[in-house]
């Protein structure tokens, strides 16, 4: 089976993007982490189906790089509207294309304006606080929501300045800790610069990895603080790479609702990779 695809990244998070509207392409769990594989494959963080829906412009279906499927991709989302754009879906407003699509987390609405995409996403909710784990050995506090999909926010003094090392180590010890068990949740070591911009590095779970930047983290991260009193909404929230995102939202007891985030699109690179028999095709 040969598949096209177009490589893109939201502030370094990457994706390979296949347009699957007709529906020919099945992909298995071991295809997937084989296009994803930065060695013998394409490289991305995940992989993006573009597909059919009723009642919206498309649907995105998200999977990790280990192949298993996710309810939701802020980064992946953005990159997914800007995609659609591109190839005629949605409808122009001016100079800017808006786009309706499906997730498993909900409906998402977003503005494509170049480079630049601005989307509404769903709802903070089930905040946490001060949940105890354990960390190389010690008790530590954090705190957890659900944005489109499960995360964890760590404050730290210095994100920007933590080593590759203790984001890979924390994060994957906090990825799995009893706490969040069985489904886990991605881990977000955030802090707050003098000039009021939080600074994000975040582990992801199906990546089993840090990535670049982490869009529903970023929300995730700014609600916190926005909860704490630490922070002034909107706000900027800096990605691993230098990349901003500008994130509001109206806070709520259990979390955050109105939330939306801007930020930077690209595309990498378009291609095809031949992969073996898809698992509706017999050997």
């Amino acid at each position: 089976m040969r598949v096209e695809f177009t490589k893109m990244n939201g502030a370094g998070n990457d994706f390979v993007i296949v347009d699957n509207r007709e529906g020919a392409a099945s992909l298995a769990a071991a295809q997937i982490r084989r296009i994803c594989d930065r060695r013998r494959g394409v490289g991305a963080d995940g992989l993006i189906l573009i597909e059919r829906a009723d009642g919206a412009d498309f649907r995105m279906a998200f999977y990790n790089s280990d192949g298993t499927a996710a309810e939701m991709c802020g980064n992946g989302a953005r990159c997914s509207a800007a995609f659609a754009a591109a190839r005629g879906l949605g409808r122009r407003d001016g100079p800017d294309v808006r786009v309706r699509f499906a997730t498993d987390s909900g409906p998402i609405d977003a503005t494509v304006s170049g480079e630049r995409v601005a989307m509404t996403l769903m709802d903070a909710r089930g905040l946490r606080l001060d949940v105890a784990v354990r960390v190389a050995g010690r008790a530590l506090k954090v705190h957890f929501m659900t944005v489109g999909t499960r995360h964890v926010v760590v404050p730290v003094g210095d994100a920007p300045g933590m080593s590759e090392a203790d984001v890979h180590g924390w994060g994957r010890e906090i990825r799995h800790d009893p706490a969040f068990a069985p489904v886990g949740a991605n881990v977000n070591f955030a802090s707050v610069d003098p000039q009021g911009r939080i600074h994000i590095r975040t582990y992801e779970k199906g990546v089993e990895a840090e990535t670049h930047a982490c869009a529903t983290g970023s929300v995730a991260c700014a609600v916190l603080f926005a909860h704490q009193g630490t922070i002034v909404v909107p706000v900027t929230v800096v990605q691993r790479g230098g990349e901003e995102f500008g994130v509001a939202f109206a806070t709520r007891p259990d979390g955050a609702g109105e939330v939306t985030l801007v930020g930077p699109v690209a595309v990498n690179c378009q291609g095809a990779i031949d992969l073996g028999p898809s698992r509706n095709e017999k050997k």
